[in-house]
């Protein structure tokens, strides 16, 4: 839920906030080096706090700007937008600005309808300025012809709450075949194969046909279940929504891994419920299985160690894992390591990897 609907802040909500808080500051730092301004857009959110008076995700990017453009000493600025329709709400987020920000950093608050707002402000950026937008809708997210435009532009990425539970009634209510067909930009979803499936197979097959319409090279889901805080039955602890970052830059994406990773009820399973207890839903990946992978897919190849974490992204494991793999590979004689960056029995981003291939 987004924060106007949310009067507690709930567990599930308070993992989104620490993603949030981990990737942005390290997003606006990278970007920040080579760029004089970035963009932070929240496209639905709400009043900025909780009823208990928690930060809501827009006094999380708040403070967290505050402290990187004050680290940076006006070496850029960074300005963030807050979208809601909701004008009470758009009243309330307003009364809990700062009034002592920085000069580098500037908050606005816009009470408008981010479906209007949004194709406006992509007209308005500078082409080339970095923009970090996060779509937190309670229902439907923004358009995919929407999204799709915002991810056209260099160096913008999109972090989305895509609520799965809430999408998943609708499929087969003709009420709502209007609003998702609008999501989508066509009618195709109609006649895609997962509207005659159930369970599982439904929610997989829905979701990968959902991101193979996002035109982004990078496309991470992080699943979010409904906890015990939402009083749903450990038996039925099924997906509440995604979080889903889109990029076209493999060091978004591997940064987004680093931060989600830690997340897990079972490390690298990208998967969350608030559970006290680790549940074995799935096997938890082991670095054994990494070197064993990379033995067989990248035989013949040299690569530098970074070129291999970019060609195998896509893989739930994240930097340690892959250092801890390639050293294993070593010492069994399956690797050299040209080391030209790290010392010793290091292993960095310009370290050239050669892979002597299965003997």
């Amino acid at each position: 839920m987004n924060d106007q609907a949310s009067p507690k802040l709930k567990a599930v909500s308070r993992a989104k906030h620490q993603i949030l808080e981990r990737y942005f500051p390290a997003w606006a730092k990278i970007l920040g080096s080579t760029n004089l301004k970035l963009v932070y857009v929240d496209c639905f959110a709400g009043s900025g706090q909780y009823a208990q008076g928690e930060e809501g995700s827009p006094l999380v990017i708040i403070r967290k700007a505050r402290e990187v453009v004050e680290k940076a000493n006006g070496q850029f600025s960074i300005l963030t937008i807050f979208v809601e329709k909701n004008a009470q709400a758009a009243s309330a987020l307003q009364s809990h600005i700062p009034g002592d920000l920085p000069p580098s950093m500037e908050v606005r608050v816009l009470n408008r309808d981010a479906h209007d707002l949004v194709p406006e402000l992509l007209r308005a950026l500078p082409i080339g300025m970095p923009a970090f937008f996060f779509i937190d809708p309670y229902g439907h997210p923004l358009t995919i012809p929407v999204m799709n435009n915002i991810l056209s532009q260099p160096k913008t990425e999109i972090l989305l709450t895509f609520m799965w539970y809430a999408i998943n009634m609708h499929l087969n209510n003709p009420k709502t075949d209007a609003a998702i067909t609008r999501m989508f930009g066509d009618a195709g979803w109609k006649t895609q194969l997962f509207m005659n499936m159930g369970g599982s197979a439904r929610e997989s097959a829905f979701v990968q046909y959902f991101l193979s319409r996002l035109n982004a090279k990078y496309k991470l889901p992080f699943r979010i279940r409904f906890s015990p805080e939402d009083k749903v039955p450990a038996r039925e602890r099924r997906t509440k929504y995604y979080l889903i970052h889109l990029s076209n830059h493999p060091k978004a994406v591997l940064l987004m891994k680093e931060v989600m990773w830690y997340l897990g009820d079972e490390m690298g399973t990208f998967d969350y419920s608030a559970m006290t207890q680790k549940r074995l839903f799935s096997q938890t990946p082991t670095t054994e299985e990494l070197s064993a992978y990379l033995d067989e897919h990248c035989s013949g190849k040299t690569l530098t160690f970074s070129q291999l974490r970019e060609e195998t992204w896509d893989l739930p494991f994240i930097e340690k894992h892959y250092r801890e793999a390639v050293k294993r590979l070593e010492q069994c004689g399956k690797v050299q390591i040209v080391r030209c960056e790290s010392k010793r029995s290091g292993v960095k981003g310009r370290d050239k990897i050669i892979f002597l291939g299965r003997q």
